[in-house]
């Protein structure tokens, strides 16, 4: 566990977004500070401290200072995740006001991802204030010890379960994907599936394949330059205006304002 404290912010050293468009493994290394990893899209493989690692999309891996890590498999083209090197405040004193994994799934990862661009746009350059990046990852630090502070007690899930979220995650952004057809292809009624999902997540399965769609859409807008429409269509909304109206409604702003405002995000590949 990391322990957070509040008395001064957390030292931002470097960040970015790694993306890779081809087979790819983390290289060997040990680092002096600490790194936070939080996985985008696909699955990194890490063996860190003798222990294997999967990163997923809304995962995170903290890595310690001197702990010696390496990609211990391929992953697949398109693998992305946000990194971050940072030190412990100066001081530290008295007790921890939270504390963080080193390894854990963020309930959240909508959330987390947000103040991840915020973080990198400053440490970019994006805001005058000098320790901009370092209040920005502290924010970010606080939001995943409070996202996280009963990760130690999380139960075992359910295998259907697990095949539920993982065979919705990969079909989330196909046209005329519904609850209805994930009931269908789960051999579940509509309405059981839909208590069942709210009672064990706290979120509807309908809200869960908006938040999908809605993750996909804000990569896209910030790592491409595609036209609205065409982001549109590859999240599975077939007409740009319902998709700009649907986005404002998630996001607060529209998908164009949310593009400008993430502009000086940096990509990074090392």
């Amino acid at each position: 566990m990391l322990p957070i404290y509040l008395q001064q912010p957390y030292k931002l050293q470097m960040g970015g977004q790694f993306v890779s468009d081809e087979d790819w493994s983390h290289m060997e290394r040990t680092i002096s500070d600490y790194e936070l990893i939080i996985g985008v899209a696909g699955v990194v493989f890490l063996e860190a401290g003798g222990q294997l690692y999967e990163v997923k999309a809304g995962d995170m891996l903290l890595l310690r200072p001197g702990e010696k890590h390496r990609g211990y498999r391929l992953s697949s083209p398109g693998v992305s995740f946000y990194w971050f090197h940072f030190l412990l405040p100066p001081e530290t004193g008295g007790e921890p006001d939270g504390a963080i994994p080193h390894y854990a799934h963020c309930p959240e990862p909508s959330r987390v991802h947000i103040l991840a661009r915020q973080l990198l746009h400053a440490a970019s350059g994006g805001y005058r204030l000098k320790q901009a990046g370092d209040y920005f990852l502290t924010s970010l630090l606080i939001e995943l010890a409070e996202q996280l502070q009963d990760a130690g007690a999380s139960e075992a899930m359910d295998p259907r379960l697990s095949e539920l979220l993982e065979w919705t995650r990969l079909h989330a952004l196909e046209r005329h994907m519904s609850v209805d057809r994930v009931a269908m292809h789960m051999g579940y009624n509509r309405n059981y599936l839909s208590r069942m999902f709210k009672q064990r997540f706290g979120t509807g399965l309908r809200d869960y394949i908006h938040r999908i769609r809605l993750e996909a859409a804000r990569e896209l807008l910030v790592s491409s330059k595609l036209h609205i429409k065409e982001i549109a269509d590859r999240v599975g909304i077939e007409d740009d205006k319902q998709f700009i109206k649907w986005f404002k409604r998630l996001s607060g702003v529209t998908p164009t304002e949310y593009r400008k405002a993430f502009s000086a995000t940096r990509l990074n590949k090392t």
